[in-house]
């Protein structure tokens, strides 16, 4: 499976570069996202043990994109995105925060009304995590921290996955989306973690993003 997405992801990004020539032009978006990251069962057990509760947190994406012109209904659009979305918080005080650099292909088709063109993609899309980091209050309670770090520092870099879509842009100057996406790859590795917890987290869902761009 991820060979199959790079894949497409080359085979696009390829694409793209050959209909340059008919380039619609630049996109700079920015919006909100919520991501579901699945922990272990094991993990849940330990938070609550330590008196803390896991939950899901959103965050935020930007992200500046080329789209090109459209060729029976279809366009490229691909975007290299800042994301700080992947992460959890413990109680109120603590939190893991994990922010990725990803690169997805947008593959729009749409109908051109003229002073509408509404359209629904499909986006595969490679990523690289730039940072990985547990935090805690100064006076928190170092059994927590401990917790948190040992199935936190061992982040697997890559990430790859797929998103699907839709959206609507308006006087092809405005592009509001919203789509649901997919990470197919691990996480964390958790190799110093308890055993039962060896496969830690798996992003099954990864969430929704709802953007909002400007088109020049």
């Amino acid at each position: 499976m991820k060979r199959i997405i790079i894949s497409i992801a080359i085979v696009v990004m390829a694409a793209a570069a050959s209909f340059s020539a008919k380039a619609e032009g630049l996109v700079i978006k920015g919006g909100f996202s919520y991501t579901h990251l699945d922990l272990t069962q094991s993990i849940k057990d330990q938070a609550q043990q330590l008196a803390v509760n896991a939950r899901n947190f959103s965050g935020f994406h930007a992200a500046v994109g080329y789209q090109t012109e459209s060729l029976a209904g279809f366009t490229l659009q691909p975007e290299l995105m800042f994301l700080s979305k992947k992460g959890n918080q413990f109680g109120d005080k603590y939190s893991w925060s994990l922010s990725y650099l990803e690169l997805p292909i947008n593959i729009q088709w749409g109908i051109d009304l003229v002073a509408l063109r509404p359209f629904v993609q499909l986006s595969p899309y490679i990523g690289y995590n730039i940072k990985n980091r547990p935090s805690a209050p100064k006076d928190g309670d170092k059994r927590v921290m401990d917790f948190l770090t040992s199935f936190t520092q061992d982040p697997n870099r890559f990430s790859y996955g797929l998103g699907i879509g839709g959206g609507i842009e308006i006087m092809r100057r405005f592009q509001v989306s919203a789509q649901y996406v997919w990470n197919f790859g691990r996480v964390i590795s958790a190799q110093q973690y308890i055993d039962s917890a060896a496969n830690a987290t798996r992003d099954m869902a990864a969430g929704l993003e709802i953007s909002l761009g400007l088109m020049f």
